[in-house]
């Protein structure tokens, strides 16, 4: 047994675990950081056994975003407004050597068991259990996927898959393809498909909002967030305005009416999709009720040829190293830590990256990590600012963090958060309980 009951464990080191390790760094704090993979990155490294990235991943917010990088640490004008998979790793890769974290990053040792001792935790990774203060969840939220059951699939006689395993247009060239799902992967990869295979459709539940990734030349994730700079020739009365304008109405394509304002979903930026459904290539279907043999069946009762199946239907962040009663999902695909970042009621038991917000997130990452920071070494210090901050979270109350936008309800959006009204109540908890 190696005592290091003053450090803090990090388990994970893609985005959250780096995030993570400069905080603890920028703290003075003694810490290890566990990665199950040969390499930093997470779920950025296509390579990474269980990565959901595809050929044609970038990321869905541009890269001059505040939320888009780490603090000190912008993307290189060589990159694209909107970065690639491969830019993005080569970012983290970057952030690492930079600020000398490798020491302290243990690779290809996956964490076993984490359980409580007392005050802290014991881990065990490779073999060795060790002692520690506090234990950082940053293991990602993209590693398991969830399967629905598809009525008939021992009878279909094609490849039902979850798009985790996807990577490029190649793999379903000249097949009939149905891809389930209407979020950022589900509408890249028909779009992907919809070049080569021979044909392809979009099973859907519900209507969505399709956003363009530049309105006037700009970002447009950066047009929303100043609430400025629009054209002159753009005077809309609201969002569904805008859109409709900039992009048409969903139901202009095929696709179902949205049942729910804009943004009240987590956005959609792709309008390529919308370029194939108008050429043909990609066919709007309704939810599948079952498959027979070469055959789906949608739900109102449309028959249609196929060969392969891809399920876009999320993941679920899984803990599996932590025993299954130390976390409560209350329903949703994500842990529930007090303001994302603070177990309930153990301690010195933290998640950081289980978030889901409409904004990129490597500067919430950092301000939560350095949040956490704070209160585990107030803790070892006997520090009393920590006292009104565990007040708060025994309480269970958290401020209002959907910035007035109601959130439609499916798995995914429990505990959605706005992400200015996120960074503004991270500042203010900093501000408020550990000011310098």
């Amino acid at each position: 047994m190696q005592n290091k009951n003053q450090r803090v464990c990090v388990v994970g080191a893609g985005p959250a675990g780096i995030a993570a390790a400069r905080a603890l760094r920028a703290a003075g704090l003694e810490f290890d950081v566990f990665e199950t993979n040969p390499g930093v990155g997470g779920i950025w490294n296509p390579g990474h056994a269980g990565s959901p990235m595809y050929d044609s991943a970038h990321f869905i917010s541009s890269k001059g975003m505040s939320t888009s990088t780490f603090r000190g640490h912008p993307f290189p004008d060589s990159v694209a407004t909107y970065p690639s998979h491969a830019d993005v790793l080569a970012y983290l890769e970057g952030v690492v050597v930079k600020e000398g974290l490798h020491a302290s990053i243990n690779l290809s040792m996956p964490v076993e068991h984490a359980g409580l001792a007392g005050d802290g935790w014991k881990v065990k990774a490779g073999g060795v259990t060790r002692d520690y203060a506090a234990l950082i969840c940053a293991s990602g939220s993209l590693w398991d996927p969830i399967m629905p059951a598809v009525e008939g699939h021992d009878r279909f006689g094609g490849m039902i898959r979850h798009s985790v395993s996807y990577r490029s247009a190649d793999e379903v060239r000249g097949k009939h393809v149905v891809v389930v799902g209407a979020g950022n992967s589900a509408v890249d990869i028909a779009c992907d498909a919809a070049r080569g295979a021979a044909s392809v459709s979009l099973s859907l539940r519900r209507g969505y909002w399709f956003v363009p990734k530049f309105i006037g030349g700009r970002p447009t994730d950066t047009v929303f967030r100043d609430q400025q700079g629009l054209p002159d020739w753009v005077h809309p009365p609201s969002t569904e305005a805008l859109l409709e304008l900039l992009v048409g109405r969903p139901e202009s394509f095929g696709l179902p009416k949205p049942d729910h304002a804009p943004f009240s979903s987590h956005p959609i930026m792709n309008t390529e999709v919308l370029h194939h459904l108008g050429h043909g290539r990609i066919k709007v279907r309704p939810s599948i009720d079952r498959v027979e043999p070469g055959v789906v069946v949608y739900d109102d009762g449309r028959r249609e040829q196929a060969s392969e199946i891809i399920l876009a239907t999320g993941y679920r962040a899984s803990v599996p190293y932590l025993a299954d009663d130390v976390l409560d999902f209350q329903g949703g695909n994500r842990p529930h830590f007090w303001m994302r970042l603070f177990h309930p009621t153990h301690r010195n038991l933290y998640g950081l990256g289980f978030l889901e917000t409409n904004s990129s997130v490597y500067g919430l990452f950092e301000q939560g990590a350095e949040l956490i920071a704070a209160h585990v070494l107030a803790g070892l210090k006997d520090n009393p600012a920590r006292d009104a901050l565990d007040a708060e979270i025994e309480s269970g109350r958290e401020p209002d963090l959907t910035g007035g936008t109601a959130r439609i309800c499916s798995g995914r959006h429990v505990g959605y958060v706005d992400s200015r009204t996120y960074q503004r109540e991270l500042s203010a908890l900093l501000s408020t309980h550990f000011a310098t």
